[in-house]
């Protein structure tokens, strides 16, 4: 990883979803609010080989939490 990342609860799933996107090339992540879905799973895939070249496309419903998400992770 390019940065030290904090002990949040995702953590434990990265390994899964990892896997499950590399074979599948999606995945759906369902965990609690403050779990480090958004702010620490795009900041993991920058690191997977297979993303070099592509995007990470996330969907946030809320403007607001778009733009704090935007923030911390800038």
């Amino acid at each position: 990883m390019r940065f030290t990342a904090p002990d949040l609860p995702v953590l434990d799933a990265l390994p899964t979803v990892l896997d499950a996107l590399a074979r599948h090339g999606s995945a759906v992540l369902v965990a609690p609010p403050g779990a480090g879905k958004t702010t620490l799973v795009p900041l993991v895939l920058l690191d997977e080989p297979w993303l070099e070249g592509r995007r990470i496309v996330m969907l946030e419903p809320r403007r607001l939490a778009t733009r704090a998400a935007a923030q911390r992770m800038a």
